[in-house]
């Protein structure tokens, strides 16, 4: 038989525009005697308080009876789609929807949501049915176990290990039941390391059940979130039948009664058939084409076809304006320059050389009038309060005049204003409220600084080119707000820096690892407490309880920064690394 995976980037809540989106696809490969969409591909990933809308029920309803009618000829189309509670009028189950001869079947209901992955327990996982449930699906001979939602690549799901013995086992119970092949609908956001892990777990279970498998995984961006694709497929000995491609929209068709070990071929139509699409080269390529996509479909989705962003001559812009070229065309592309007195030469140069290597457009707006009349206008204010140690009043309003600016200029434009934060700067509070924390997206949000660096060289690199100037690379960081100024001025150097956040972040939910000590040691000891050395063996005792007391601290501005594309194994935010705004973090 020949299955069709529909590996498609739905819109959330465009039901009507998704639905046009995947007929055409199904009517590509009406060769195929089923179609199988993503998890519900219908409504798109997460629709949150969409599915209280008063007509949400009736559209989506009305969207499966004239797919049913289009497709009444074949093929079969396995649609992720919004079905009515069995247990709570009035809400909705996860579902797997068969289209088939003009009826509309309810296969399979995914009733118990990963809140975690979702990462909106309140506009997620209410609306939703609680349990798990598997369906099996008949067609032409084959028995099919329906799952949907399930991420392979989480360690902590259970549902695709063995359990001991007494245990629930969900897709123990649908395997004894009978079933020639699973067919898994899921939307996986992407993760570094996540399409290893499945494929990993995936073609096990393949192996271990002898059936064949085939996934079918969203693509796309979805604000925060990113779903890399990437489909996949293997036969009963576990062996990988076919790829999706990687962060794009594909067609998958596959043959079940092919060899894995046989070349590809085509159908009847052309087209390709059990295609293995190449994989990512590693982490580099991965976060690349997942910031790529991510901001592309942020700016598609809500109707933009231009973003601004501050160019300052610095890494982390450059790295979000290689993004922004790439994913919106450098066209639609604009850099702002805002030097102010304290602003070197060698930057705005250094900005200017980059907007001619990405051949996108610039703006250079000077704020030195504006900083002199801001300071005559505060004049009063500032002193009626005197300055503290360490005062940063007039350093911060330089970056909310930039915000200001960008923020108009882009009312003007009509266009997305890209915030150029780093995951290091974020997670110390590095950054202004209302200035350099403007944006409608964090672009880099989610990636140290030692990473933006390498994703930098990796660039060039993989382009054959020099993209980001080499001066860039090389010169110290520096927000450049007053004379000399230095990023390690304020913060630990970031290659010291950067470790001791992962090692926190990484110790999510597990308390031991929370100490101060234990997060400087960089190896296990076998008795005794903990050193208080880092990756060199200094000691640093003390930086890591700042770092800790800092990254607690600014928690109150995370939660006013625009969103960050999720690229990290353990991401800022709901679903991810989150204290309380408000605490004081003292223990006896």
């Amino acid at each position: 038989m020949n299955i069709a995976m529909i590996q498609c980037d739905s819109v959330p809540g465009d039901v009507a525009g998704n639905a046009a989106l995947i007929l055409e696809q199904a009517r590509k490969a009406h060769g195929a005697a089923l179609c199988v969409t993503p998890e519900l591909a219908l409504c798109g990933p997460r629709p949150g308080e969409y599915l209280h809308a008063r007509d949400f029920a009736s559209g989506c309803r009305a969207a499966l009876d004239d797919l049913a009618a289009a497709l009444a000829d074949g093929p079969a189309l396995l649609l992720g789609a919004p079905a009515p509670s069995l247990s709570r009028p009035g809400d909705f189950a996860n579902a797997a929807i068969l289209l088939h001869r003009g009826q509309v079947h309810v296969v399979s209901r995914k009733v118990r949501p990963n809140v975690r992955r979702h990462g909106v327990p309140g506009a997620e996982a209410l609306p939703w049915d609680d349990g798990v449930a598997c369906g099996i699906l008949s067609l032409e001979g084959w028995r099919f176990g329906v799952v949907v939602c399930e991420d392979a690549a989480v360690r902590a799901e259970a549902f695709w290990r063995q359990p001991p013995p007494g245990a629930h086992d969900p897709l123990g119970d649908l395997t004894r039941r009978g079933v020639d092949a699973i067919i898994h609908m899921t939307a996986a956001p992407y993760r570094p390391g996540a399409q290893e892990e499945a494929e990993r777990v995936l073609s096990h279970v393949a192996a271990r059940e002898h059936v064949h498998l085939l996934s079918v995984n969203l693509v796309g961006g979805d604000g925060g979130i990113v779903y890399s694709g990437q489909s996949l497929a293997f036969d009963p000995a576990g062996r990988m039948l076919a790829r999706g491609a990687a962060f794009a929209s594909d067609l998958v068709v596959v043959d079940t009664a092919a060899d894995a070990r046989e070349h590809a071929a085509t159908d009847a139509d052309g087209l390709p058939v059990d295609r293995v699409a190449p994989a990512c080269s590693g982490i580099e390529e991965s976060r690349w084409r997942a910031l790529v996509l991510g901001t592309r479909d942020y700016a598609r989705k809500s109707g933009a076809q231009r973003v601004l962003l501050g160019l300052s001559g610095g890494m982390d812009s450059a790295l979000v304006a290689c993004v922004a070229a790439e994913a919106l065309g450098p066209e639609n592309v604009t850099g702002v320059l805002m030097p102010s007195p304290h602003t070197s030469r060698a930057s705005v140069e250094d900005a200017e050389q980059l907007a001619r290597n990405l051949g996108m457009g610039t703006l250079t707006v000077p704020i030195a009038g504006l900083m002199e009349a801001f300071t005559a206008a505060l004049a009063p204010g500032l002193e009626r309060f005197p300055a503290g140690p360490g005062d940063v009043t007039l350093e911060n309003l330089q970056a909310r005049i930039r915000g200001t600016i960008l923020a108009s200029l882009a009312n003007r434009a009509g266009a997305l204003v890209l915030n150029t934060g780093n995951k290091s700067e974020i997670a110390m509070g590095y950054c202004t409220l209302y200035g350099d924390a403007v944006g409608a997206l964090a672009v880099i949000g989610d990636i140290t600084k030692t990473e933006v660096y390498a994703l930098g060289r990796w660039l060039n690199a993989w382009k054959g080119r020099e993209l980001i100037p080499e001066a860039v690379f090389i010169k110290a960081p520096s927000a450049e707000l007053r004379p000399g100024q230095k990023d390690t001025d304020s913060l630990p150097p970031y290659d010291l820096l950067d470790p001791l956040l992962e090692r926190l972040l990484a110790a999510s939910g597990c308390a031991d690892a929370l100490r101060p000590d234990a997060l400087c040691c960089d190896g296990e000891t076998r008795e005794g407490p903990a050193r208080d050395t880092g990756p060199d063996g200094e000691d640093c005792s003390g930086l890591c309880a700042e770092v800790r007391g800092r990254l607690f601290a600014a928690e109150f501005k995370r939660r006013q920064l625009p969103p960050a594309l999720r690229v990290s194994r353990i991401p800022f935010g709901q679903g991810g690394w989150q204290v309380p705004a408000v605490g004081r973090y003292r223990m006896p």
